[in-house]
């Protein structure tokens, strides 16, 4: 029986220290799985059972946009041990936050997030949102970004998509743990948010097409499920930023790579404009596509308290606040119990 892998790969913005993020995703999937009654599941994630490993690219993110705003480089007040001590951001206000959303809605579904709405802050309104929304909204014209335009929105998605060194540095992360695992014959549940997503399918597209991973296409193993959350791949734009956006559909898409495919989008989140993304990549070419692409609407209920006014305040694209979500946590808990 093949080994189980859940291999979690995280979104743009700032991090904490590359532990922290760690500890917090395991804290998050482990509320998850209470919420979905799969409790009984969670246990594997931390025994050893199921290997579990995180493509951190965080000091990458935190790299660029200390460089690119005073603002942020003040944030940025810890320290993280696995890169050197780089700067990082610290995690009491990520763990403060995970103790608020977790005591205070015990189910994320609409009636709470009603609530939700109703107690706190809309994000998508404040200031610190502002660069990354105007991103989306440019992207949703559907052309090629120059550099100007995405760095003016947000520097590390912008460096990522236009810089050949710093997309190939941070493809890395992923690539020699998702690569080895294949090549394993691993039972892999692929997670991945936000910006994860862009880079999980840049990665899969060079395993699919290009010469240098020939030997690793003839093994024939693919990833089980990938879980996405919080994606952005429905945007046209986005689409023809990827390293596959200039091809023709003979040369486009992850073929071969996947087997199942779950989306899984939250009212609200704005970089899940475009919600359902069955419909755009079920024309992916056969033999080759996923067996199934669904698409899940959710209710991310993730709160924290705003440093600037005090006041509670909603992010429903928030890493977190996905992973807490019982709908993940139930289809995360399907593919383990699975044989």
């Amino acid at each position: 029986m093949a080994r189980k892998h859940l291999i979690l790969v995280h979104g743009r913005s700032i991090k904490p220290a590359r532990e922290a993020l760690i500890t917090l995703s395991h804290q998050a999937l482990a509320s998850g799985l209470r919420r979905a009654g799969r409790q009984d599941r969670a246990p594997a994630l931390s025994d050893g059972r199921i290997k579990v490993s995180f493509a951190y690219y965080g000091d990458i993110n935190n790299r660029i946009l200390s460089k690119a705003d005073a603002g942020t480089r003040k944030k940025l007040t810890a320290k993280d041990p696995a890169f050197g001590n780089a700067a990082c951001f610290p995690s009491a206000p990520l763990e403060d936050a995970f103790a608020l959303t977790e005591h205070a809605y015990p189910r994320f579904d609409a009636a709470t997030y009603k609530k939700v709405l109703q107690q706190s802050d809309d994000w998508k309104l404040l200031d610190e949102a502002a660069d990354a929304v105007s991103l989306f909204g440019a992207l949703l014209t559907g052309g090629l970004l120059n550099t100007w335009l995405i760095n003016q929105a947000t520097a590390d998605l912008g460096a990522y998509l236009t810089s050949h060194s710093i997309g190939s540095e941070i493809r890395a992360r992923l690539s020699e743990t998702l690569e080895a695992a294949l090549s394993d014959g691993d039972d892999i549940c692929l997670l991945t948010h936000s910006m994860g997503c862009m880079v999980a399918y840049d990665i899969l597209w060079k395993y699919a097409h290009m010469n240098e991973y020939a030997a690793l296409r003839n093994r024939g193993n693919r990833v089980a499920l990938w879980l996405t959350i919080g994606n952005p791949l429905g945007e046209t734009g986005v689409r023809r930023n990827l390293l596959d956006g200039r091809y023709s559909e003979d040369d486009k898409y992850p073929t071969g790579q996947i087997d199942t495919w779950a989306n899984f989008y939250a009212q609200d989140d704005y970089v899940a404009h475009i919600e359902r993304i069955a419909p755009i990549y079920r024309t992916m070419p056969k033999p080759g596509a996923p067996s199934s692409i669904t698409d899940t609407k959710i209710y991310n209920c993730w709160v924290y308290q705003d440093v600037k006014n005090g006041r509670q305040t909603s992010n429903p694209h928030d890493l977190y606040g996905y992973l807490m979500n019982q709908k993940v946590a139930g289809r995360l808990a399907d593919w383990i119990a699975a044989p």
